[in-house]
């Protein structure tokens, strides 16, 4: 498996570590507040339903049998598993009732809970101290909550009723609330976490057909190149290395005849030397020209336009009439530049080669999306069989400039017909 798909599986899975992370947290506390509002309705069902009616004022008055009957309905209809201690409270700290009888009557400072909760007027609940002397009965049932509900006697007296819930009915109700929540959770996390697989395998193909592509545009890139080193081997056969091999061999004749005779016809050893010359001449312009193939100028120092007229150069001094038509400023980016630079290189040594043309005039045109290129010669043009043929003979370079073109996602259109000279026209999106 590629390293990419396994930094994307990493980065799921360390996704789905940190989703469920965020979810169990979550969940963990909805099911606690859930839990907690829980033990607060209970305590408002039992404060408003069965306490508050109890309270008269004979109960806050402490009468035994008013008490009696309020501490019946409590043990009976209140004090459970889930409540295990009922406290009733003036403002002033004085219990009026609990099921701890002894703590009747009693007075302790209230602390700020339950000043909140008489100020407040709402239900409200809180961890118990076990620490406080009102709390001492409370002590063996371990960690509790307490809640608070304001009440009112009925002489309209505020009162407040406490109820006092162990931690294990809180956790019963929070394991209910996780029961509830949690399933949907692990398949959310799990359909999160499945749902990377097949984005992983996609990945993964993705990156193997990239992989595929590259090494083909590579392969492409090589061959091209070793087209391109056979083209200018040939070229440098038949033409420079042929010239310089008749001007020696021509050279090595006059000087055997001047070794040989002493009387020498002057006329026909300068046309000799005059032969020679041009062929020698002409050996070096083929070998600059193909020496600017090879190493091509530098278009971003000098710009396109000193370019394409040292490679016009090369064309004139074959004897053809060159023009270049182009704005002073094309703004393009370096690959179509390159391109436009390629194109107009291979054209050009094409008209030299092989048009028999007199003239060559390339056009350079700037729009809004794109740029053209436009090499037009007055030669003796071909048809598609006179181009196969050329290309059977080893002349390939047209055909790997349309493979860069092709690559680069431009256009190119080559128009001819015997007699009737070339148009080569290239067109790339800018």
């Amino acid at each position: 498996m590629p390293r990419e798909v396994l930094k994307f599986s990493a980065a799921g899975l360390v996704a789905a570590i940190a989703v469920a992370g965020g979810s169990f947290w979550a969940v963990s506390h909805a099911a606690t507040a859930e839990a907690i509002n829980t033990a607060q309705v209970v305590t408002q069902l039992d404060g408003t339903a069965v306490v508050q009616p109890l309270l008269s004022a004979k109960v806050l008055a402490g009468d035994a049998r008013a008490l009696a009957a309020l501490d019946a309905a409590v043990r009976t209809r209140v004090l459970s598993s889930r409540v295990v201690r009922v406290k009733i409270w003036t403002e002033a700290g004085r219990v009026v009732y609990s099921d701890a009888t002894a703590l009747i009557g009693q007075t302790y400072a209230l602390g700020d809970e339950e000043l909140n909760a008489f100020s407040a007027g709402t239900v409200a609940s809180d961890d118990s101290d076990l620490n406080k002397p009102e709390n001492r009965f409370e002590r063996s049932y371990g960690s509790l909550l307490e809640v608070y509900l304001p009440v009112r006697a009925a002489n309209g007296t505020r009162l407040l009723f406490e109820t006092y819930q162990p931690d294990a009915a809180i956790a019963a109700d929070r394991n209910r609330v996780w029961g509830g929540l949690l399933p949907p959770l692990l398949a959310g996390i799990s359909a999160f976490f499945i749902l990377q697989i097949p984005l992983s395998l996609r990945l993964a193909r993705r990156l193997e057909r990239s992989g595929r592509d590259r090494a083909a545009l590579l392969q492409r890139a090589i061959d091209s190149s070793e087209r391109e080193r056979h083209r200018v081997a040939a070229d440098l056969h038949d033409g420079p290395v042929q010239n310089l091999t008749a001007v020696s061999i021509s050279l090595g004749a006059m000087a055997a005849t001047l070794d040989r005779e002493e009387s020498v016809d002057r006329a026909q050893v300068s046309a000799g030397i005059t032969t020679a010359s041009t062929e020698a001449r002409n050996a070096i312009r083929e070998l600059r020209s193909l020496m600017i193939e090879i190493a091509p100028p530098d278009l971003e120092t000098g710009g396109l336009g000193d370019a394409l007229q040292r490679l016009l150069a090369s064309a004139r001094e074959a004897g053809l009439r060159t023009d270049v038509h182009m704005p002073e400023r094309l703004d393009l980016p370096p690959d179509a530049t390159s391109l436009l630079y390629r194109a107009a290189q291979e054209s050009v040594r094409n008209v030299i080669k092989h048009a028999r043309a007199t003239s060559v005039t390339v056009t350079v045109m700037r729009t809004a999306h794109a740029v053209t290129l436009d090499v037009v010669d007055d030669g003796c043009g071909f048809d598609a069989q006179g181009l196969r043929r050329r290309r059977s003979e080893g002349h390939v370079g047209m055909a790997l400039l349309e493979e860069r073109v092709s690559e680069a996602g431009a256009h190119m259109r080559v128009d001819s017909a015997p007699g009737e000279g070339t148009t080569v026209h290239l067109s790339i999106d800018v």
